[in-house]
C-alpha cells in the first residue's frame, strides 16, 4: 500500500519549508501556528500563488521573498471571508425557507396531509426506479416523526406539523431541490417573494426563474464548501449561472463578458445576491471582502494583483 505522506514533526515541517526557500519572520511563532491550524490547512491550502517552480525531484520552490507569515495572512483572510459567506448563506436559507413555506401553505393548506401530496410537485429525475420528488418527500415524512422541537410539540399537541415548522428541519440541499420541484405557479410565487417583485413580472419573464434557481444552486455549493472549511476566495462551484439578461444588464456587463471564465465566482455571486429583496447577505460578504482584502494587502501589496481577479 502506498503512503501519500510520511509523518513529520512541527520542527521538520519548518525545515522542509525553509529548504523550499520560504522565509520566516519568527520560526517559533510559525511552529505555534502550525500546531494550532495545521500544515495542510495553511500551506497546502494557500501556497499556490507563491510557488515559483517545481524542480526535477518534484520539490516546490517558493518565489523570492515569500514568507510563511504571508501565506498565513492569506489563510486568515480567506477564513474570515469564509465565515461571512456562511453567515450570508444561512440568511439566504432562512429567506428561502420562509418563502417556500408561505407559498405551499397558501396553495395547498398548512395541513401536512395536503401540502405533502405528491401530485402537488414535479417528479424530477428518476434514480434507481424512484423519482427525486419521492426521495425528498420521504425525507420530509421522516422529519415529521423525529423528536426534535418544535416538530414533536406540533405533532403531539395539534396532530399536524405546518410547513414553516417542517422546513426548519430540512437541510439547505433538500430545500433547494424541493424548490426546484415546485410547479410553475408556486415556483414563480417563491421567486416573486425572494426578489420583492410582482408575480406578473415573474410570469412574463422566464429568465427570472433561470436566474433564481441558478442562484440557489450556486449558494448551495458555497454553503457546502464553507461548511467543510474549504478555500473560498477562488472557489469554482460546479453550479453555474446561465446567461440571464437580468443579471448582466443590472450590473452593466455585456453578454460576452458574462459568458467568460468562472461565472460563479464570488463577484458573480454578489451580483446575483444584490438582486434579491434582502440585501443583507450580499452586504455581509462585501464588507468582509473589503475589510480582509485591505488588511492582507496592506502588508503584502503585491498580492492585490492576483486577489483582485477573484474578489472584485
Amino acid at each position: 500500500m502506498l503512503i501519500d505522506k510520511n509523518f513529520t514533526s512541527f520542527g521538520q515541517q519548518i525545515e522542509i519549508l525553509r529548504k523550499r526557500s520560504l522565509l520566516f519572520g519568527n520560526e517559533e511563532t510559525a511552529k505555534h501556528l502550525l500546531k494550532r491550524f495545521g500544515y495542510y490547512n495553511i500551506i497546502n491550502g494557500y501556497k499556490d500563488p507563491y510557488i515559483d517552480c517545481v524542480n526535477e525531484n518534484g520539490e516546490e520552490k517558493y518565489k523570492i521573498g515569500v514568507m510563511f507569515e504571508q501565506i498565513f495572512s492569506l489563510y486568515c483572510m480567506d477564513r474570515n471571508i469564509r465565515s461571512s459567506v456562511m453567515e450570508a448563506m444561512l440568511e439566504v436559507e432562512d429567506t428561502l425557507r420562509t418563502a417556500v413555506a408561505h407559498t405551499i401553505a397558501e396553495s395547498f393548506s398548512a395541513e401536512e396531509a395536503l401540502y405533502l401530496k405528491k401530485e402537488n410537485y414535479r417528479t424530477g429525475k428518476a434514480r434507481k426506479g424512484k423519482f427525486q420528488r419521492d426521495y425528498i418527500l420521504d425525507k420530509f415524512n421522516y422529519i415529521l416523526k423525529d423528536d426534535y422541537e418544535p416538530i414533536k410539540h406540533h405533532r403531539e399537541k395539534y396532530n399536524n406539523v405546518p410547513p414553516w415548522v417542517l422546513l426548519k428541519r430540512a437541510s439547505f440541499g433538500n430545500l433547494v431541490n424541493f424548490t426546484k420541484l415546485l410547479k410553475s405557479k408556486e415556483k414563480n410565487n417563491v421567486a416573486a417573494l425572494i426578489y420583492g417583485i410582482d408575480i406578473s413580472i415573474v410570469n412574463s419573464m422566464p429568465a427570472i426563474i433561470d436566474l433564481f434557481m441558478d442562484t440557489l444552486f450556486v449558494c448551495l455549493d458555497y454553503r457546502n464548501i464553507v461548511a467543510h472549511g474549504g478555500r473560498v476566495y477562488n472557489f469554482s462551484p460546479k453550479a453555474k449561472f446561465r446567461y440571464s439578461e437580468i443579471l448582466h444588464k443590472n450590473n452593466g456587463i455585456s453578454e460576452e463578458d458574462y459568458r467568460k471564465g468562472n461565472n460563479a465566482s464570488l463577484p458573480e455571486l454578489l451580483k446575483a445576491l444584490n438582486l434579491i429583496d434582502n440585501k443583507h447577505p450580499a452586504g455581509i460578504i462585501e464588507e468582509s471582502i473589503n475589510l480582509w482584502f485591505n488588511s492582507h494587502c496592506e502588508n503584502y501589496p503585491k498580492d492585490s494583483l492576483f486577489l483582485q481577479e477573484y474578489l472584485f
